[in-house]
């Protein structure tokens, strides 16, 4: 029964999402999120800029 006396060890839960990929995909949505609004941005300034051109 030599076994039954060691320890179990506890993996981290940051370093098993570190070592699964878990932050990762999470960054590349969000990055993908940050883009898509960057672009929404873009548009919008782009029309405004073209209401406020003056015509005569």
């Amino acid at each position: 029964m030599a076994g039954t006396n060691l320890k179990r060890i506890e993996i981290d839960p940051v370093i098993e999402k570190l070592e699964d990929g878990t932050y990762e995909r999470q960054l590349d949505l969000f990055q993908a999120q940050i883009d898509e609004a960057a672009a929404v941005l873009r548009r919008t300034h782009a029309a405004m800029k073209a209401e406020n051109t003056l015509r005569s």
